[in-house]
């Protein structure tokens, strides 16, 4: 990495140095160890990085830009930051653990999401007449404005790709607020922005903690806040956008169920399931925690598929043949032992794992862990883990099944198990969920993805996410002056 990206924030198109001395020790998850320190933006930073995407947008070039020469400077961003895989790939095993095939898989969504919007800016009618009793009317779909784009810790770079695609896309202007336990991917994308030739305070990158992401999302100057998030961040978000009707995108918590259908073939339910229910250690919003089978097939589903998830190696994340790293912080592995023994004293089976790892002294592991008996009102039947643990749920028939997997506060994502795709799909209407896959798992950069109920408030992803960066304005004009418009 520059010694830019380690050490300055990006704003108005330059690499500048912090305004305050406060900084932040990063400790690698598999050793416990404190392997950087990066700054910390103050209220004076944050005021900075605002003011240049205001002046960007109000009297800048971007806004006014066609989206074909959008498309193409979004292009050559995606160039830039395909030249850098390899390092963006480390970068996420070193901050937060992600075994490194797991890094080199998801890295490139990136470049597939810029890739996808530069596609779109492209070919997108940001402009269409319509007719009306007395003229036409012109719909312009103009930028939402100023927006503050917040990634969570776990996926940085896969996630702000979702954001920051849709929104160059539509022509805003944008603030990234990193987070202090990943910061240097948004970093990285800022130096590919430059390269890029992105016109000064178009991007701007700032690594910030709590108090000065809750800063620079109470600014007025803002005009949109897309957040993705713990569900209970969200709700302090959108309450600050609320106060001045700040427009708001939030994609949230999740506690997704795998409903297995009674016509499912095990091996491949099982080699498809599997991988999902605890991604980069079930640190992953959409990770499939419950799994809802037929009480018949009840027992060889249990004993099949723990025998799966005691068999994943758990170890060094550096090594490509790991499927189970750690944890990214001390924290999470106490949430996720706290959540662990809950289960426990609420009467669940544990059916493997359970325990820190023995093996692995140092660092934050934490055995891959499933639950059997668990009945909807258990804490960990209804809670997000962010950990890798699983719980095993039985069902008579479809209704029940279809009850249970909607008896949550949460609405991210789920599949369905079956032989007959036609069935799978008419029981996935069923589920109050936001994405739902069949006989698998799949995010593509064209399908829109968010959340039902508290998994969040609107798309990112598809047309849909880059509607959620524009504004409509409707410009009516008399029979007889609209022919004479130059094109």
């Amino acid at each position: 990495m520059s010694g830019n990206v380690q050490s300055r924030f990006y704003i108005d198109g330059q690499w500048l140095q912090p305004g305050s001395n406060a900084s932040v020790s990063l400790v690698a998850p598999s050793t416990g160890q404190v392997f950087a320190s990066v700054p910390l933006a103050d209220e004076g930073d944050v005021d900075k990085a605002v003011n240049a995407a205001r002046r960007a947008f109000d009297t800048g070039p971007w806004p006014r830009m066609s989206g074909a020469e959008r498309a193409a400077c979004l292009r050559r961003m995606s160039a830039a930051l395909a030249s850098r895989m390899t390092l963006l790939s480390r970068i996420w095993t070193a901050e937060v653990g992600a075994p490194i095939w797991f890094a080199d898989m998801f890295v490139p969504t990136a470049t597939a999401m810029l890739d996808y919007y530069a596609e779109l800016a492209s070919t997108f009618a940001f402009e269409e007449t319509r007719p009306t009793r007395n003229g036409e009317a012109r719909i312009i779909r103009q930028p939402v404005g100023v927006s503050a784009l917040i990634a969570p810790w776990n996926a940085q770079l896969p996630i702000l790709s979702y954001k920051l695609g849709a929104a160059l896309a539509a022509g805003c202007t944008v603030v990234v607020k990193a987070p202090p336990e990943t910061p240097f991917d948004a970093l990285v994308v800022a130096e590919c922005a430059h390269e890029a030739g992105l016109p000064p305070g178009v991007l701007n990158v700032i690594t910030a903690d709590a108090d000065g992401g809750a800063y620079l999302v109470a600014r007025r100057e803002v005009d949109k806040v897309s957040f993705t998030g713990s569900t209970a961040i969200g709700k302090v978000i959108a309450k600050a956008c609320a106060d001045r009707l700040a427009r708001v995108t939030l994609e949230l918590g999740g506690k997704s169920a795998a409903i297995v259908l009674d016509d499912a073939e095990l091996k491949p339910t099982l080699a498809a399931l599997a991988p999902f229910t605890m991604p980069f250690s079930g640190q992953i919003c959409f990770a499939q925690t419950r799994i809802l089978v037929p009480r018949t097939r009840e027992r060889e589903f249990i004993e099949a598929y723990s025998a799966v998830i005691s068999g994943l190696k758990v170890g060094d994340p550096w090594d490509m043949t790991t499927q189970i790293g750690p944890l990214a912080s001390q924290r999470q592995l106490d949430r996720v032992i706290g959540y662990v023994e809950a289960g426990r004293n609420e009467g669940a089976q544990i059916t493997t794992g359970g325990r820190r790892n023995p093996q692995h002294d140092a660092g934050f592991f934490v055995e891959p862990t499933v639950f059997a008996g668990v009945t909807p009102d258990m804490t960990i039947a209804r809670e997000e883990i962010f950990g890798p643990v699983v719980s095993i749920m039985a069902y008579d028939d479809i209704d029940q099944a279809l009850a249970l997997a909607n008896d949550t506060d949460f609405g991210l994502s789920g599949t369905v198990f079956t032989s007959d795709a036609e069935r799978g799909y008419a029981v996935a209407r069923g589920i109050r969920t936001g994405n739902v896959s069949v006989n698998g798992l799949e995010m593509a950069p064209n399908v829109p993805f968010g959340g039902f109920k508290q998994s969040g408030i609107g798309r990112e992803g598809g047309p849909e996410g880059l509607h959620a960066f524009l504004e409509d304005q409707a410009i009516y004009l008399p029979a007889g002056l609209s022919s004479d418009r130059q094109e």
